[in-house]
């Protein structure tokens, strides 16, 4: 196992000593479980929720988004409302607007976190040797 030393805010630290033995314990935890829970819902629970047009409209939307924990699961509503009543996306990608902003609307904080996630992952990838074509990622 490699060993990182992530820095956490207050309220971090406080729910890392509230519900584990130590901090330490708690943040190794959350981030072993992260890629298992990411790849369940991903792989099953998001599964046929959303068409190819809906997620690149929500991948185009966050182009430049800083992903910051006290706003997860938050940046991706407002990016699409935003992306489609300001720049049109629904209709650059073929979107019914309400339908997705619906879907949207449906999913849990923790649900939407991972889908940001899902999609940051896309634009980190960018320039790099695993750069995936936006098709081929979605």
């Amino acid at each position: 196992m490699k060993k990182i030393g992530p820095r956490v805010n207050e309220k971090a630290d406080e729910y890392l000593t509230k519900n584990f033995r130590n901090r330490s314990a708690g943040a190794e935890y959350i981030l072993n479980a992260a890629p298992a829970v990411a790849r369940k819902f991903m792989g099953l629970d998001l599964n046929g929720m959303f068409s190819k047009a809906e997620l690149q409209l929500m991948i185009d939307v966050m182009n430049g988004t800083a992903l910051t924990p006290d706003l997860a699961g938050q940046h991706l509503p407002l990016n699409v409302v935003d992306g489609i009543t300001l720049d049109g996306l629904d209709e650059k990608w073929g979107v019914d607007a309400k339908k997705l902003n619906q879907k949207l609307a449906g999913m849990s904080t923790p649900e939407l976190m991972f889908l940001e996630i899902w999609i940051q992952g896309f634009w980190e990838r960018l320039g790099t040797d695993s750069e995936i074509p936006l098709e081929e990622y979605v």
